[in-house]
């Protein structure tokens, strides 16, 4: 009862967050320089229409509500986010939800088993390294994966592309899919294709996983009850799967549900560079396009995604940690 009580004031709490998220997203978007009519009509047909036929000009604007005041605006706003209706793309012309569940179901594609491959390389080499600091494999892994942790993706993604698919011809230079398969077939071609983006996303993330894992080590193997859990016999075996690993997880579960989010938009530089069309793309296409529909889901989706990342962060908490099954905290 009193973890489902704790579970419910951070859910109201989250919820509070979004309601702020989506007024800030609306002032956000509405503050940007551009007239968005320029870039739905094209500059020719912009200043064509601003001249010579302004009449037809104001009638557009008002299919695409982008006449009224700002309070107008705002009202149209809310009742179409109460309907998810997100309206139509001023650079596409479809539906603003078929894009983005299109293009967000491409970047999970890349963003879910990068993730949990690098939580699960993370665990197999920040426990050892944590536990058994000092020594050689520790000493060679530590500044190695702090470099490449240091590295933005854009980089590794060029030189992992420049190598790998230019000049060794070994992978594809960009895109999903080549076309024209089906079956078993497509899905080892989008595996193909995926293969480099992938290792860029791995890399970067396992760095990080690896650092926060053999950091929290460090620290518990430290802790008295670590020392009174071998002096009553304990094996290390079970000392560093019982006691320590379970206690190393609390901050590594955060870390790693925060990328869930975070990866949603982190990724643009990346799928621009390897053409690949998914979230990020789809941002980086609707910044360039003033295409305010777009702009304004996307970050909404972002900020949830987000959002529910930290939810089931605190659902990993109540679970692992016997504290918070106990107690509830007083934050």
């Amino acid at each position: 009862m009193r973890r489902s009580r704790y579970l419910l004031k951070r859910s109201i709490g989250y919820l509070a967050t979004i309601f702020l998220i989506l007024l800030f997203n609306f002032v956000l978007i509405r503050v940007m320089p551009g007239d968005p009519m320029l870039y739905i009509l094209g500059e020719e047909d912009y200043y064509d229409f601003y001249y010579n036929n302004p009449e037809y000009l104001e009638q557009l604007c008002q299919e695409y509500d982008l006449d009224g005041s700002i309070l107008h605006q705002f009202g149209l706003y809310w009742r179409n986010i109460l309907h998810l209706d997100f309206g139509t793309s001023y650079h596409y012309g479809r539906p603003v939800l078929d894009l983005i569940l299109f293009r967000a179901s491409w970047t999970l594609r890349l963003v879910l088993p990068a993730v949990l491959l690098a939580a699960l390389l993370g665990v197999l080499l920040g426990l050892p390294a944590g536990w058994f600091s000092g020594r050689w494999g520790e000493r060679l892994g530590t500044p190695v994966l702090t470099i490449l942790h240091t590295i933005p993706t854009y980089c590794l993604s060029i030189i992992l592309l420049s190598i790998f698919a230019y000049r060794l011809g070994w992978l594809p230079l960009g895109g999903m899919v080549s076309g024209g398969k089906s079956g078993a077939a497509y899905v080892w071609d989008m595996l193909w294709h995926m293969t480099l983006p992938l290792i860029v996303l791995v890399l970067y993330r396992v760095s990080y996983d690896y650092l926060i894992l053999r950091s929290s080590v460090r620290e518990i193997r430290e802790e008295p009850y670590i020392t009174t859990a071998f002096s009553k016999g304990l094996s290390q075996r079970v000392v560093l799967f019982r006691h320590v690993l379970p206690n190393a997880l609390l901050p590594y579960v955060t870390a790693v549900c925060l990328q869930f989010g975070a990866a949603v938009a982190g990724t643009m530089t990346m799928e621009v560079i390897y053409n690949w069309s998914g979230m990020g793309s789809l941002i980086y296409d609707a910044v360039n396009n003033r295409d305010f529909p777009v702009l304004q889901t996307a970050f909404l989706v972002i900020a949830v995604c987000t959002i529910l990342a930290n939810l089931l962060a605190d659902v990993l908490y109540a679970a692992i940690d016997p504290r918070l099954r106990r107690e509830v905290p007083s934050r």
